[in-house]
């Protein structure tokens, strides 16, 4: 048995209970099982014994008694903790002491329980075992993702084309897509199988520098080779091999390979035309290795321009005069041993201009043959790759920033691949629904939300395109069964090759119960409304009879002013019901020519002497009943307060309309107070009017600000108006 135990695959629970008590052994035995039927449990009674036991067969959990025959639960403890360190320990006894518990713990118990009279103390450690076992396997599956993820992030960090991990044995572990199609194969099909380039390497050097590598003593090995690839053909490949570390530990090898056949053939080319060399877009430098320090012997004018040194500073000296005291020690020592190898690499370093700016350089080195094979010099090939490592360097900071908002967000999130599975949360959802990450991850969205099934929630993903947005409300259930009603905002994304959905969700609870309390709130004013109108109409309307057959039989001088009265009463009792009922309602929008509409409404409104001027020559998007009370309301207003000869100007504004008179105006003391139910200067006035006009405005998003007009009395600006263009 390894270190390590695991949950048998039928699902059982494997429990070794250690005791010396033959009839407490039997009776804990059978009440733990028929506690919880997942449970088989074994028993021991020596230490002995129960390391045997432990090598013999998986267990999941060790519950001891602290007092052994010979030693005690906590010597047990440290006997089986080196072999097996992530066992769950319990030590269930009846001598229980403070001075038992402490050194329990001490010891790295994972519980600690003492035994109490009845039946009950067996459901507490039923509990307290399935505790150590759930938890003991969610710490192991979370190490092994972390472990995964460590892998795929070293392969895919070092990744410049194909990329791959082997195993010891020098076969394929992991590969790329690259190296897949190099085979004419798929990723699953070449996993497993033998590498053609580690043989090759073993068997071409003086040591076997792969075992090197998987020792620990070589720290990288880089090369070329050329071989024939089924989905690739010939080619010249650039390898190079580092040790994939885990934890501290080497865990395989990763590959990294590119194709340089067309580099190789343009070096070549380089190397017979010298003036291509000097023309050549990227800084080229040749070397003598048979001279002491590998001294620069020729330089083109890339390379002159790039440094910022004349050619006479160049020759006789050697590249690292561009290194600075902040220079990698692994790349300059990978391309000194690819000179004493007489290899190629290719490395990224740190370098320094003449003038002292700093500047990234990607460095090729290739040795120069004769056609017996020998070295004569090196040719080195240089390449300002700031930009990039600057661009790279910016996309780390971003990432960064995004993994922080994502587990930083005061709003829940959730990743969901195309089926509606949760692939990732942050700590926030799990937070508000009351699960851990390991809980959530793998199981559907819907079985959280409780507005959607399966069918609901692929209908709605499929319909997506990537990079669309969409709103939408749901209803979230809590572990303790408890619901939230949330707003979700769900985006669909390619991520890394990945069709994926971010959801970001919000709790509503409380815009909800503002709604309702609201929808409550609108109901009684309807139904005060209503009976208002009935309430008040009906006397109103007996008054006016009356007031007829009072006409009939009299001509007292009152009589006009009664009815004055009835019809100043029964304008407010519209007005007063257009508040109740229609409040900031939406608006409903249609196209409205204002000109025309302008005059319809002029002619509803008693204008006696009045005179109307129109200078406006625009269609809006309106509610034409709710744009109709808001002129009515500003003529009769008008009327009301600049006189029965007042004139009234309706204009254009860059953005809305204006409506103005020539009347008194409005004094600037009083105008933050025109729009308040009630307010009125005209003796026939219901003080309701511009009320009116302020929720037909509001209700249609514009705004409306009251200034003086151009003689004096007073204009009302109605602007941010959705115009409509001809």
């Amino acid at each position: 048995m390894t270190s390590e135990t695991t949950v048998n695959r039928d699902d059982r629970v494997r429990v070794l209970y250690v005791g010396t008590d033959a009839d407490d052994i039997e009776a804990l035995s059978a009440a733990l099982e028929r506690e919880n039927d997942r449970f088989i449990v074994e028993t021991a009674r020596t230490i002995d014994e129960t390391v045997a036991m432990l090598a013999a067969d998986a267990v999941d959990c060790l519950v001891s008694d602290y007092d052994l025959s010979g030693s005690n639960g906590i010597e047990l403890l440290e006997t089986v903790r080196d072999e097996y360190s992530t066992l769950p320990f319990i030590i269930y006894t009846a001598k229980g002491s403070e001075a038992v518990a402490s050194e329990a713990i001490s010891a790295g118990v994972t519980d600690y329980l003492r035994k109490e009279p009845g039946n009950e103390q067996y459901a507490e450690l039923a509990n307290r075992i399935m505790d150590a076992v759930d938890h003991s396997c969610s710490q192991r599956a979370v190490s092994e993702r972390n472990r995964a993820l460590q892998s795929y992030e070293r392969m895919v960090n070092s990744m410049q084309e194909a990329a791959c991990i082997y195993d010891a044995e020098g076969r394929f572990e992991t590969v790329n897509e690259t190296v897949a199609e190099w085979y004419d194969t798929t990723r699953a099909a070449l996993e497993g199988q033998n590498s053609r380039l580690v043989p090759r390497i073993r068997a071409e050097g003086e040591t076997d520098c792969y075992q090197e590598l998987l020792d620990g003593t070589r720290e990288q090995l880089s090369g070329e080779i050329e071989a024939e690839f089924p989905g690739h053909g010939h080619a010249v490949v650039a390898y190079q091999l580092t040790p994939l570390l885990v934890d501290g530990t080497i865990d395989g090898i990763v590959g990294v390979a590119r194709d340089v056949t067309d580099r190789k053939e343009r070096e070549q080319e380089l190397l017979r035309n010298k003036r291509a060399i000097d023309e050549a877009p990227v800084g080229v430098v040749i070397t003598d290795p048979d001279q002491t320090d590998n001294p620069l012997i020729y330089a083109n004018d890339h390379y002159r321009d790039l440094t910022g040194y004349s050619l006479p500073e160049l020759l006789g000296k050697n590249c690292r005069m561009l290194q600075g005291e902040n220079t990698e020690p692994e790349p300059v020592a990978a391309m000194r041993d690819a000179i004493d190898t007489e290899e190629h690499v290719t490395v990224e370093l740190r370098n320094y201009r003449k003038d002292g700016t700093e500047f990234w350089n990607r460095v090729r080195i290739a040795p120069v043959r004769d056609d017996d094979g020998t070295v004569v010099n090196y040719v080195g090939f240089q390449q300002d790759i700031t930009a990039r490592k600057q661009r790279e360097q910016r996309l780390e900071e971003t990432s960064s920033r995004l993994e922080a908002l994502f587990e930083n967000s005061p709003d829940m999130i959730d990743v969901l691949d195309a089926d509606g599975t949760i692939c990732d949360v942050n700590q926030r959802f799990c937070a508000e629904l009351g699960y851990d990450e390991s809980e959530v991850l793998g199981r559907s969205i819907w079985e959280f939300d409780l507005t959607f099934d399966a069918e609901d929630v692929r209908t709605q993903l499929s319909g997506f395109s990537v990079d669309e947005r969409r709103k939408f409300e749901g209803l979230y259930e809590r572990r303790d069964g408890s619901t939230m009603p949330v707003e979700v905002h769900l985006l669909r994304l390619n991520l890394d090759g990945e069709d994926r959905f971010l959801a970001i969700s919000r709790d509503i609870t409380e815009r909800k119960e503002r709604e309702q309390e609201l929808q409550r709130q609108n109901e009684q004013l309807e139904q005060f409304a209503s009976v208002v109108s009935h309430d008040l109409r009906n006397p109103l309307t007996v008054a006016r009879g009356r007031l007829e057959l009072l006409r009939e039989e009299s001509d007292s001088e009152h009589i006009d002013a009664i009815g004055s009265a009835h019809r100043r009463m029964d304008t407010l009792i519209d007005d007063l019901l257009t508040l109740a009922r229609d409040g900031a309602s939406p608006a409903s929008p249609v196209v409205v020519d204002l000109e025309p509409f302008v005059q319809t409404c002029w002619q509803n409104v008693d204008t006696k002497a009045a005179t109307l001027r129109t200078d406006i020559d625009r269609s809006i998007r309106a509610d034409e009943s709710r744009l109709r009370q808001l002129f009515e309301n500003l003529v009769r207003n008008a009327v009301e307060h600049g006189g029965e000869d007042v004139t009234v100007t309706v204009g254009e504004l860059a953005d809305g309309f204006y409506v103005e008179d020539d009347g008194p105006g409005i004094p600037e003391a009083d105008r933050g107070d025109v729009f308040d139910a009630g307010y009125s200067t005209a003796v026939e006035g219901t003080g309701f009017g511009l009320s009116i006009v302020k929720q037909v405005t509001d209700a249609h998003g514009w705004t409306v600000q009251v200034v003086s007009g151009a003689d004096g009395g007073a204009r009302f600006e109605f602007t941010g108006v959705d115009t409509v263009s001809e």
